[in-house]
């Protein structure tokens, strides 16, 4: 299944929303006409207008803290939001979007988890500042901060579980590529077969840090629980090198039985690290550090992994820095690297959390020309030492038990559906993906993981030959003698020295 290039869609506004260096010059009332004066805004739809209007859109925020809380930062950030909300449209379940070109599906037209998301998280990022600061919140912008999060509620939630955009398997959870489309003519909604999966790791986590936000604004314990689900997905999906002691992760990965084509075992779509824009990782890497902050999934040590892996990435220069990619590989098999690019990057959300990235991100914001991003270094991120403490939560904090071993060569493990019924005669697809050539061991342990219990099968398998490709087998959920099994369980997959489980539930 083609996967959007989405951010290659940006790639020119870098230039657009760059600021010369020397005294901080920019004000609020600029920075919205810069960010109004984007042509890229006035000619697009759907999806592809959410990534060019939110690009640079955390500039609001920023100056807003680099000018000592000026609130006319929060009052041209509501104007520009206000302007993208006007770009939505009534759709024929009576639920607003932002309709337009439905990206892999043209000349259908919809809209889509992620162009939601990606507008929808700034108005929360304004929501939450102005709503625990009690002056702004009997302030005009107190009225604004509460329609967003209507808006919210109404379009990120309400809306994609309606649609059947939200899907769970077990302890995890994603937001699909729903297939949904706006036929304009007829005024209706319709789904296009086999046309659902689930969706890219960076959109299910852009809705994550959007229910981050709306947990930390309200309290309600429900924002919290969805995004547990979907950062414990990523969570059990990290490709752990024992040898560097560090954590990555794919662009990709099947949680769904549709995620995999009917007519054999290839995947919808790709399982690997993105192969030609480092800028995804760095992303999402973002929304892992807001996780950590808020409590949610991510321990300290599990940060330290993260850490170590961008480390490693560099080249140990802070005066020509280069990044290679966290699986370092510099492409993937079939793909060029996308010319004059690094294959990495650095991630300079960890700036929080180890003095070494806050160091090399310094040394590139000496060159850079964006005015607010090193005002904000300076003067918010700077204003404390690194340290792996808690933005958002203090003390202890209780997190899902998601076990991860050394696993240098299996690429991809995972048993599809995770909670299905033996005595109802459903199975699960057990899939692996491996770098090397050999034969996955597959084995049924204890819910604690402690007990081995019996061999399940084994797949041979050889180096996957292209990104799609992945091996699996079926099992019937019973045990050597025929009998349904119940309860909870771990299948744990073996490879010379690598280790994968994941979690299921047999009913």
């Amino acid at each position: 299944m083609f996967k959007r290039n989405t951010l290659v869609l940006i790639t020119g506004l870098a230039v657009f929303l760059s600021f010369s260096t020397g005294a901080f010059c920019e004000t609020a009332k600029s920075f919205h006409a810069k960010m109004m004066a984007n042509p890229n805004i006035n000619k697009s739809s759907g999806e592809a207008f959410s990534w060019f209007a939110a690009y640079g859109i955390e500039g609001f925020i920023q100056g807003y803290y680099v000018n000592n809380k000026d609130r006319a930062w929060l009052e041209e950030a509501s104007s520009y939001y206000d302007f993208l909300i006007s770009k939505m449209e009534k759709e024929p379940d009576g639920y607003m979007g932002w309709v337009g070109p439905y990206f892999g599906l043209e000349p259908e037209v919809g809209s889509v988890v992620i162009g939601d998301a990606n507008l929808i998280d700034a108005m929360l990022a304004f929501s939450e500042i102005v709503m625990k600061d009690p002056s702004l919140k009997s302030s005009p912008l107190g009225k604004k901060a509460e329609e967003y999060i209507a808006l919210a509620r109404s379009v990120l939630v309400e809306k994609w579980d309606k649609r059947g955009g939200y899907y769970e398997n077990g302890m995890f959870a994603s937001y699909l590529n729903t297939g949904i489309v706006f036929d304009k003519g007829a005024n209706q909604l319709r789904a296009l077969p086999g046309k659902k999966w689930s969706e890219n790791l960076n959109k299910h986590a852009r809705m994550g840090v959007c229910f981050l936000k709306l947990f930390r604004i309200t309290g309600e314990q429900m924002f919290r629980d969805r995004a547990e689900k979907i950062f414990s997905h990523y969570k059990a999906i990290m490709r752990y090198h024992k040898s560097e002691d560090r954590y990555f992760w794919n662009f990709w990965e099947p949680l769904a039985p549709f995620d995999f084509k009917p007519e054999g075992d290839n995947a919808a779509s790709w399982v690997a690290v993105h192969h030609s824009n480092a800028g995804y990782q760095m992303i999402e890497c973002s929304f892992l550090v807001e996780a950590y902050h808020t409590g949610v999934v991510f321990s300290e040590d599990d940060m330290k992994k993260i850490i170590n892996t961008n480390l490693w990435m560099w080249n140990n220069s802070l005066t020509d820095i280069h990044f290679k990619a966290s699986d370092g590989v510099a492409k993937t098999p079939g793909y060029a690297k996308k010319p004059g690019s690094d294959a990495g990057c650095l991630w300079p959300s960890l700036a929080d959390l180890n003095p070494k990235i806050r160091e090399i991100y310094a040394a590139q914001l000496k060159k850079s020309r964006n005015e607010l991003e090193t005002g904000y270094f300076n003067k918010v991120t700077c204003k404390e030492s690194p340290s792996f403490k808690r933005k958002y939560v203090a003390g202890e904090v209780k997190l899902p038990e998601i076990q991860i071993y050394p696993s240098t060569e299996i690429v991809m493990a995972v048993a599809i559906p995770s909670d299905f019924s033996a005595s109802k005669g459903e199975t699960t697809r057990i899939a692996v993906k491996v770098n090397v050539k050999g034969t996955v061991k597959v084995n049924l342990f204890s819910a604690d993981g402690k007990t081995p219990l019996f061999e399940i099968g084994t797949i041979p398998i050889s180096p996957y030959k292209d990104m799609y490709g992945v091996s699996s087998i079926t099992w019937d959920g019973k045990d050597k003698t025929g009998k349904p099994l119940e309860g909870s369980y771990r299948v744990r997959y073996t490879l010379n020295d690598s280790t994968r489980e994941w979690k299921i539930k047999i009913r």
